[in-house]
């Protein structure tokens, strides 16, 4: 097992307070092709006992326990794609609802910390003889976050939260493009050079959040995703 925790270490399973993991999935998909078109559906719901809150990346009032616990998960992904002549172009849609059960933690289950609900990726490549130029468009739903009781953040020394994961990070948008082309050399050599632009619209995604005691206040960290990253590649093969 995996803890999430700020220097990753692994650590085996004793099935006592460290367990097993077991889990029951069950999934449906539905396809339907003609004409160049592609449309599928795929359902699932996942239960998974035996995760510990350690291995969860809990970065609030939880974050130095450790319990046992379980999560499911239900949700659906939706594919739409069509290729026509030298375009190849997709869109897709996922849902998913993940839940934690710690009852030593909480009664009730809460919202997992990697329930992002609502995810949309699109696609779009265009490909003539050795060129080929893509883009790629994501957005998704805000990461859950614990925010401190606003007016009373601190209590006895110690941040003071609201509900678990009751809260959400700002959504996630982001807009990529690409281009790459291929050709030959002398002989048998061929090359291959490539020019990419990650997040073009230099978005400032919110990624994580935590807070720490500072003084007598709260201070709150965030951490970001990058903004305009250029790339380039130059590959040759003999």
């Amino acid at each position: 097992m995996c803890f999430g925790i700020e220097k990753r270490r692994w650590q085996l399973s004793n099935n006592q307070d460290i367990p097993i993991l077991r889990s029951k999935q069950i999934s449906f998909g539905l396809n339907y092709s003609n004409k160049g078109w592609l449309a599928g559906l795929d359902g699932f719901y996942k239960l998974v006992d035996g995760i510990t809150s350690q291995s969860q990346g809990f970065q609030n009032q939880y974050e130095f326990l450790k319990t046992i616990g379980s999560y499911d998960a239900i949700g659906f992904d939706f594919l739409l794609r069509k290729h026509l002549n030298n375009f190849n172009t997709w869109l897709s849609y996922s849902y998913i609802d993940n839940r934690y059960l710690f009852k030593t933690l909480e009664d009730d289950y809460f919202p997992s910390n990697y329930n992002i609900v609502h995810t949309v990726t699109f696609g779009l490549t265009y490909a003539l003889s050795n060129l080929k130029i893509s883009t790629g468009f994501n957005w998704h739903s805000g990461k859950p976050t614990t925010l401190p009781q606003m007016g009373n953040e601190i209590v006895n020394n110690q941040i003071n939260y609201q509900a678990t994961n009751d809260a959400n990070l700002k959504d996630y948008m982001r807009l990529d493009v690409s281009a790459i082309y291929k050709f030959k050399l002398s002989g048998k050599a061929k090359a291959k050079v490539g020019m990419s632009i990650w997040n073009v619209l230099g978005n400032k995604n919110e990624l994580n959040n935590f807070y720490r005691l500072s003084g007598d206040g709260v201070i709150e960290t965030k951490q970001y995703s990058l903004e305009i990253t250029p790339n380039a590649v130059i590959r040759i093969h003999f």
